[in-house]
Parts: structure tokens; sequence; C-alpha cells
């Protein structure tokens, strides 16, 4: 049974909305169309630091590859027909272990197309899964290499039943100016301006078992891109633990990390410790489980700003307000606007 969950309040940086959108209208896209279809309004996509939900990011992504029928989204030397990720997906759940897979794909792409080059590359202890784009423009096609480390981490996890461990992920250009929101993407350091793009996990990775069937694979097929942009719950870490927390509220104003530390027996200075050899901090984790439970609230009109301030541990609106604010650069009154608006409008 796979030990993957999901967390229904997370939600997603506001640069992929953008730059997925602004992608999908260079290609003939209709911006305001896009916008209803993902529920979302011109104010929060402009807005820098707003957060959006990963349903309105799939949507953006299904709009892309509607109108140029490419699972590249036009950013590859050459066109890749929707579809062809089902075809190489039904390839794969009928592969025995992971390795078998991995090289599957790389043998897979490869053959079909020159616009991507997959290579693996097996060594004594560790693996490397990386790609190349051959003649794409670098300057434009980050936001593709995060999407597709981000597809061949997730869906070969959702393979075998468990999230993969990763030592590091690589990418060939500089650190972008989102970096923060790759902690949320990948459970592993990230380096740049690397020879390539790639993951590297451990090389017993490779014997790990295909579980998932022909069946759960049509489910799943009907869902994508939407299971890419759900946070796996990554159950073994200290950071999914005290996130669980979170979850059930234990982020309320006065929930500290001693709180948290006892109720995992262990001690503050260990919680700390580990919390930061994940690259996180425990007053951030606490920050972002309230700033996403506080977006997900705000879409329902029937509960008041003050209410949901005071669900997530603000005892005072005006605190909650300022809070918000420097969370997202909006009150939660013009969240909530640009939220609605579209359905007003209509």
């Amino acid at each position: 049974m796979s030990n993957e969950s999901h967390n229904e309040n997370y939600t997603v940086s506001n640069y992929f909305a953008r730059t997925h959108l602004a992608n999908t209208v260079r290609i003939g896209g209709d911006e305001k169309e896009i916008l209803s279809l993902a529920g979302l309004t011109s104010e929060i996509i402009k807005a820098p630091r707003a957060r959006i939900a990963p349903q309105q990011l799939s949507a953006i992504v299904k709009a892309n590859w509607a109108v140029g029928k490419d699972e590249f989204m036009g950013l590859a030397s050459q066109r890749v027909k929707v579809g062809v990720f089902q075809l190489l997906a039904e390839r794969l759940v009928n592969c025995r272990t992971l390795g078998g897979a991995l090289k599957e794909t790389a043998y897979f792409y490869n053959l079909i197309t020159d616009s991507i080059q997959f290579e693996l590359n097996v060594m004594s202890s560790q693996v490397v899964f990386g790609f190349s784009l051959p003649g794409a423009n670098r300057e434009s096609t980050s936001f593709l290499v995060e999407f597709l480390l981000l597809i061949w981490h997730r869906f070969p996890s959702w393979l075998v039943g468990k999230v993969i461990p990763l030592q590091e992920v690589q990418f060939e250009y500089e650190e972008p100016l989102h970096s923060e929101e790759y902690r949320l993407m990948f459970p592993s350091a990230c380096r740049y301006q690397c020879d390539g793009n790639a993951l590297v996990f451990e090389r017993a990775v490779m014997e790990l078992p295909i579980i998932q069937t022909s069946v759960e694979l049509q489910h799943y097929l009907s869902e994508i891109p939407l299971p890419w942009f759900r946070k796996p719950d990554f159950h073994d870490s200290f950071t999914a633990q005290v996130n669980r927390f979170f979850e059930q509220g234990f982020f309320q104003e006065e929930t500290s990390l001693d709180t948290i530390a006892k109720k995992m027996h262990t001690t503050s200075r260990t919680l700390r410790r580990k919390l930061r050899v994940e690259g996180n901090g425990f007053q951030q984790l606490k920050d972002n489980s309230r700033r996403d439970s506080a977006i997900n609230l705000l879409a329902d009109n029937r509960i008041s700003i003050a209410e949901v301030g005071r669900r997530i541990g603000f005892t005072e609106t005006p605190a909650f307000t300022r809070a918000f604010k420097q969370w997202t650069g909006l009150s939660p009154g013009a969240y909530r606007k640009g939220l609605h608006k579209q359905r007003l409008d209509g």
C-alpha cells in the first residue's frame, strides 16, 4: 500500500500561474477564457506573492495542451503530441522494477523525439536520471525543466507507491528568484549551474517494485496534470511530521517548537537541527501552513475574514491582516475579492 498522501490545503506559487498563463497566451490562448476556466482573475495573477490551488494551475496547463497540442508546451525544439505520456505510462506500469521503468522512459523518449535526450547513469552507489533539451532556448525553458523534473520524480514515486528519496536535484541554469518554492517541490537539496538537469538518488531505489495496476493508472491519467502539482506527503521526514501536526490545527499563535517537539517525543534542539538538515525552519513551516489554510478558507464567502483569522490562530483581525499581507502581498479582503470577482462579473 502507498504511504503517499496529499495536503489538501497545499498552495503553489503565483509565479507558476503567471508563467504558464503567459506561455499559453504566447501560443494563441485566450487569457480571459483561461483565467475563467482556472477560477482566477488578473488581480490574483498580478499579485507577486499570491498563491493558487494546484487545481487552478492544472487548469492552465490543460488549456495550454488544448491550444498547442504539445505536451512540452511549445518550449522544446519539436512538438510532442498530447497523449505520448499516456502511451509511455501504459508501458511503464507493466515494468517489474523502478530501474526497468526509468530505462524504458529514456529509451522511449530518445526513440520518438530529438527534442529531449534522457540519460540514465547508474553508478556504484547512486543513480543520475537526467535530460537535456537540444535546440531549445535555454532562457525560456527553465519552467519546462521544472515541470519535467517534477513529473519524473512524482510519477515514478506513484508507480512504486512511495515517495522516492532524492539525494539532490540538479539544474543547468542559475538559481532563479523563486527557488524558495523548490524546497516545497523537491525533498532534497537543489544545485544550480550543473552540466545538465537531473534527479540523483541511491542505486538501491532501482530495485523498488512497480505496484500500481493498469486500472489504477487509468484513474491517474484521467487526473493529470493535477497529481504532479499536489504536494506529496513525505511521511518519513521530520518536515512532514511537523506539517501533519499543523494540518490537524496545531498552528495556533501559542504553538511553539517545544510544543511540537514534545508531541514527537524529542527535544526542541533535536527537532530544530533535523528540520535544518531538511532545509526548513519551524516558523516558516508554521507560517506556510497558516497561509495555505487561510487562502482555502477565504474561498468560502460564508466565513468572515475575522473567523478565517481566528481559525488559524489570530485573536485580532488586524494582526491577521498584517500577516496575510506579508505572506501574499494582498490583504485578506482584496484576496477574497480577486477570487470571487470572476463569479460576480459573470
